[in-house]
């Protein structure tokens, strides 16, 4: 986690200093501040602990929490990072909060695959709220690995032709509509514009005989692919060359 308690107060692993007592704000128990020769300044807690506030939580999330929250205050944009909403279910919280005027936008990285009930009810909780959000997956190395280039210049992209899309994954694209979704790259913390189209794998034609010699066939035709999508990436982005633009829009049942 990179935020804790500190007298009351919230305080963040950046900023905090060595020897006073730090609370987790979920269990209320002492945590420990962890910097140095780490990648990311942040807090544990101390083993053995039940406490779900952080876990599981991998070092690239943090680092992809506190690399945002830092170009976001660079603009000089308000900007919290794990903010507590007690609107929301479970933990609670926006991995990253920014004030843009009179507009609330909540970011929420995904790293692990999350159920379609838990990232709909906060979904749907942030919209009770009147709250922008922005769902961003991360791009598993192995994207990169079968992907081939095609296009030229501006128009040049990433495609994936059987992208075993997963089904948050899903949820983000058609959340966004014709958009598509932006997608995070952890190791070198680009992002990049991504759409999912539809499947089709060809089955083959086969034959066979009955008793009696009776023929019959099957195959010959194209198949939509459960499964998989077909995954085009434009990028990569630096997040200081991007903008933000809000839009309202009626709710609809995601594909």
């Amino acid at each position: 986690m990179l935020k804790s308690s500190l007298d009351g107060k919230a305080i963040e692993a950046s900023v905090a200093s060595r020897g006073q007592l730090f609370l987790c704000p979920q269990c209320h128990r002492e945590v420990i501040l962890k910097q140095g020769r780490i990648r990311v300044p942040h807090f544990a807690h101390k083993p053995p602990s039940d406490c779900t506030w952080a876990a599981g939580e991998t070092t690239a999330h943090m680092l992809a929490k506190a690399w945002l929250a830092e170009e976001m205050r660079r603009r000089g944009i308000p900007t919290e990072v794990e903010y507590v909403l007690d609107t929301l279910p479970g933990d609670r919280r926006a991995d990253v909060a920014s004030w843009v005027g009179a507009i609330v936008l909540a970011f929420e990285f995904q790293h692990t695959s999350i159920g379609l009930e838990e990232i709909e009810a906060r979904a749907f909780a942030y919209a009770r709220r009147g709250i922008a959000q922005l769902w961003l997956p991360f791009i598993r190395p192995s994207v990169f690995e079968a992907g081939e280039w095609r296009g030229n210049g501006v128009d040049r992209y990433l495609f994936v032709e059987r992208y075993a899309a997963r089904p948050f994954e899903r949820w983000v694209h058609g959340l966004n509509g014709k958009e598509g979704m932006w997608m995070n790259c952890p190791s070198d913390q680009t992002m990049w514009r991504a759409t999912l189209k539809g499947h089709q794998y060809y089955v083959n034609e086969s034959t066979w005989y009955e008793e009696g010699g009776i023929e019959n066939s099957a195959g010959g035709y194209f198949k939509w692919s459960k499964r998989y999508r077909e995954l085009s990436m434009y990028g990569p982005y630096q997040l200081n060359s991007l903008g933000l633009t809000f839009r309202q829009r009626q709710a609809h049942r995601a594909a």
